[in-house]
């Protein structure tokens, strides 16, 4: 799925959960609504089963009986007040008559024969007698001079026992019929019914009135609305959760839609979203301190706004973290200047950074004054919010520089400390600096410097290891026909009755052949040292005492030579941890090397000098040819002195004395001044208690 797909359907998933959210919302606003403007009652009962309706009823009743015994008894009662009162009586009764064929009322007050009724029908009202009414009746209530009595769908009703009638008009007539007293200021007005015939009736299919308003009619349309309402309210919250319950079964593409929201909200400066965080914070306060003094649809509004509000700033500190803070003008401005700064190497960089921040102190320090004297002429307190927004700036600037100079010089530590461990062989460890820091640039090119000696390393290593491999399979390759050669070559030596010319030829083989051995024998033994396959068994020896059997044994050599040798070697004990028998094949190498390369008549100087710490063994030569190389080309494996290789050599035997003594716990340098060569050999001195207990070898 590519990219542009995969992000509009993030977007639709998330406008799924936009929109249930919002739907289940407003539904129950809506309900909230209908329910407080409509009784639950008229969703399920018949109309004139419902309280509005018993209501409706005892308000009809309160104003006939009103308009049939109206009695005032005062002496402050002014004929103004009087003509209000017929005013008032004659609007109620106009509202009795736009009820038209919906209700039938009929009231009589036979103390002052007053009557007042919309029926030409004979109902058969008396003092006692019953009532007859139409059939399409189905309703009636009746107050017969003595009480109430009721029917409904030909059953009667229990007025006196039905709360819903108690708590409405009718209530002062069923508990006192004959003294209903109204105070109104200076004004009291008796209602006396007793006696008196009072009737409603209403119609069994109510219907409206073109000519005028309607009260029982407009009780059942609203109660068809709210059925109607409800109904559709009810199917617009079921797709409303069916949208959420969507949006949290793909909640996955809703997080990626709220994470590129949250990009685009990071984009904006913390300037934008403060007013808007402000007044989200004030809704919430105002929800939370007058819920219970808010109208509850009000409140709600309020809940999903707020709900909103607090789902975009979570948002926005999920994806932005402080970001969030950091984003604003200022930061954008420092941003351009460091765009600008980049442009310019690091050392000037810096002075302009610098030379700009004590510039733009100094103003805004100046600006602060200006302010401040302006404030103090004009006495004008405005103008110190001003200064306070100046000098907060001023420090805000300068707390910035003061953290990068800060970092900038932790940074260099870091550096620092990465070129020591560099030099210490480190190449693994990489610096990891930020990419906004200023040293960035120098730790990713340490980082290179590093990814280049390791490279080098590596490549140096897996060449060393194919050399080593080379000569270790060619050393084994050859010693098989080798060892067959130099068994034919002694077969034929002890044949007797060969020509002396054949035996001279013979002869020179088991020496070349002898040679070739010894070859193939230093070709294996560096192998082996070198790849860490030979094993070195280390204990306690005596240095001087292992570089005096060495001398002794080639005694013989160095009394056939020309050459004195000057040994100096101290008498007492030189202990050292090492391989004696390596060690010893070391020294054997360095002085049979000496005894061919040395200049005839010359001396060799053998010296063993000792401190706390370290024993050094130092063997010096003249040499008896030209030495054109240097010390690193000398140690190489195949090289030798001797250019014109006059003489018998592998050019191996410095090659293998170095990987010896390394491997015995020492070092190995060489030195060459003019025709001067000189070997050195240090070793780490032990404790002479090693020698007092006889450990030593």
């Amino acid at each position: 799925m590519d990219t542009k797909s995969r992000k509009s359907k993030a977007f639709k998933f998330w406008l799924c959960f936009f929109l249930g959210i919002n739907i289940i919302g407003l539904c129950i606003i809506g309900g909230l609504a209908v329910l407080s403007s409509f009784e639950l009652e008229m969703l399920g009962r018949d109309i004139k089963e419902t309280q509005r309706f018993k209501h409706n009823m005892a308000v009809k009743f309160d104003t006939l009986a009103r308009y049939i015994t109206d009695r005032v008894e005062t002496d402050n009662l002014h004929s103004s007040a009087t003509a209000e009162n017929s005013r008032i009586a004659d609007m109620y009764l106009a509202e009795l008559e736009n009820e038209g064929e919906n209700l039938i009322y009929f009231a009589r007050n036979p103390k002052t024969n007053k009557v007042i009724t919309n029926s030409a029908i004979d109902l058969g009202i008396t003092t006692k007698g019953p009532i007859s009414l139409p059939e399409e009746y189905d309703f009636y209530i009746y107050f017969n001079g003595e009480k109430f009595i009721g029917q409904k769908d030909g059953k009667p009703l229990d007025i006196y026992t039905d709360r819903e009638y108690i708590n409405t008009a009718l209530r002062p007539y069923l508990e006192s019929p004959n003294d209903y007293v109204v105070r109104s200021g200076d004004r009291e007005i008796y209602y006396d019914i007793q006696d008196c015939q009072i009737l409603l009736a209403v119609n069994k299919g109510i219907v409206g009135n073109p000519y005028g308003y309607s009260s029982l009619y407009d009780l059942q349309r609203q109660a068809g609305v709210v059925r109607w309402v409800l109904i559709g309210g009810f199917a617009v919250f079921a797709i409303g959760v069916g949208l959420l319950i969507l949006s949290i079964i793909k909640r996955r593409y809703i997080k990626e839609f709220e994470y590129m929201l949250g990009k685009i909200l990071g984009k904006i400066f913390f300037e934008f979203k403060v007013p808007v965080l402000l007044i989200g914070s004030l809704i919430i306060l105002l929800t939370v301190q007058h819920f219970f003094q808010l109208s509850l649809v009000y409140t709600v509004l309020l809940a999903i706004a707020s709900f909103w509000l607090l789902y975009i700033i979570r948002i926005d500190f999920r994806t932005n973290g402080v970001g969030v803070f950091t984003n604003n003008i200022i930061s954008a401005l420092i941003r351009k200047y460091k765009e600008f700064e980049n442009r310019h190497p690091l050392q000037k960089a810096l002075l302009l950074r610098f030379y700009t921040l004590a510039g733009l102190e100094v103003l805004l320090v100046v600006l602060t004054i200006i302010f401040l004297l302006m404030m103090v002429a004009n006495r004008e307190g405005s103008l110190f919010i001003f200064s306070v927004v100046f000098m907060a700036l001023g420090v805000y600037l300068f707390y910035r520089y003061l953290r990068r100079y800060t970092n900038t010089v932790d940074d260099l530590g870091k550096i620092i400390d990465q070129a020591e461990r560099i030099r210490q062989g480190d190449t693994s460890t990489k610096l990891q600096l930020s990419p906004d820091r200023d040293l960035f640039s120098l730790a990713e090119n340490l980082n290179t410097i590093q990814d280049g000696i390791t490279e080098a390393v590596e490549r140096s290593i897996k060449s060393e290891r194919m050399k080593v491999e080379f000569i270790t399979n060619i050393s084994h390759d050859l010693k098989t026909p080798l060892t067959s050669i130099i068994s034919y070559v002694d077969l034929l030596m002890k044949e007797k009755e060969l020509p002396l010319h054949v035996k001279d030829y013979i002869k020179i083989l088991a020496q070349k052949s002898e040679r070739l051995k010894i070859l193939i024998q230093d070709l294996f033994d560096l192998s082996k040292v070198t790849s860490g396959e030979m094993e070195f068994e280390k204990k306690p020896i005596d240095l001087g005492k292992l570089i005096e059997q060495t001398l002794a044994d080639l005694d013989d050599r160095i009394s056939e030579s020309q050459l004195k040798f000057k040994v100096n070697i101290p008498n007492s004990p030189v202990p050292i941890i090492s391989d004696g028998n390596k060690l010893y094949r070391v020294f054997l190498n360095l002085f049979q090397n000496t005894l061919k390369y040395s200049l005839a008549g010359t001396r060799v100087y053998v010296d063993l000098v000792t401190d706390d710490k370290k024993a050094t063994v130092t063997i010096k030569n003249i040499a008896n040819y030209e030495m054109n190389f240097n010390e690193e080309e000398i140690i190489e494996r195949f090289v030798r002195g001797d250019k014109a290789r006059s003489s018998e050599g592998s050019g191996l035997g410095l090659a293998i004395a170095q990987s010896f003594t390394q491997s015995c716990g020492g070092d190995f340098d060489i030195e060459i001044d003019g025709d001067l060569f000189k070997v050195m050999l240090t070793f780490d001195i032990k404790s002479h208690k090693i020698i007092e207990n006889d450990e030593l070898k």
